[in-house]
């Protein structure tokens, strides 16, 4: 694992290795970022490419002696802003496939029936997160996946902090309707 600070020192000259470890050491965090708030795998593989893009362009200006990641997470949350807002026309859609790209095993080992309802529950919550709107559900991603506090929440999606508490609990809300309603149906 390389420093941040090495990372950068290599990019800033222009150095080919500096990239490579660039990209080896957050093109991970920057694709699951983008999938919490895109949720589908294409869109997130598409904004990860410009996160890199952009920040390659940037890193010339970077301070060495910062931290990359918050960096990133801001490029990337405001990359799927303007993703969202160019190419979507309605909330987006999550398929069983796009879960089992999330990281959830094709097949567990124990209880095969355990399995599979907790993949059905996955699925369910997953579009619920899905059907939210934009802003909420980037507020709940940054909440419960992050586990960013309301202020850094507040300053990355440059709201207010009470707008932000707000959306949380619509979004939260929300959810626990929709999955009541998937476990009625």
């Amino acid at each position: 694992m390389a420093a941040d600070r090495d990372i950068v020192r290599l990019c800033q000259q222009g150095r080919p290795e500096g990239f490579a470890l660039l990209l080896e050491e957050y093109q991970g965090r920057v694709y699951r970022r983008a999938y919490s708030f895109l949720r589908h795998r294409e869109d997130a593989l598409d904004v990860t490419q410009e996160v890199f893009l952009r920040a390659a362009r940037a890193i010339g200006h970077f301070q060495s002696d910062r931290p990359l990641w918050p960096w990133l997470r801001q490029v990337t949350t405001r990359a799927c802003l303007n993703y969202i807002r160019d190419h979507r026309q309605g909330p987006p859609t999550v398929s069983l496939d796009d879960v089992q790209a999330q990281g959830e095993p094709a097949a567990a080992e124990g209880d095969p029936e355990q399995h599979a309802l907790l993949a059905w529950d996955r699925a369910m919550l997953e579009q619920a997160l899905a059907s939210l709107p934009t802003v909420q559900r980037m507020v709940v991603v940054l909440r419960h996946q992050e586990h960013l506090s309301y202020g850094e929440i507040a300053q990355l999606l440059d709201l207010p902090l009470g707008t932000v508490k707000t959306y949380l609990f619509r979004a939260r809300q929300a959810l626990i309707k929709a999955m009541q309603q998937g476990a009625v149906d």
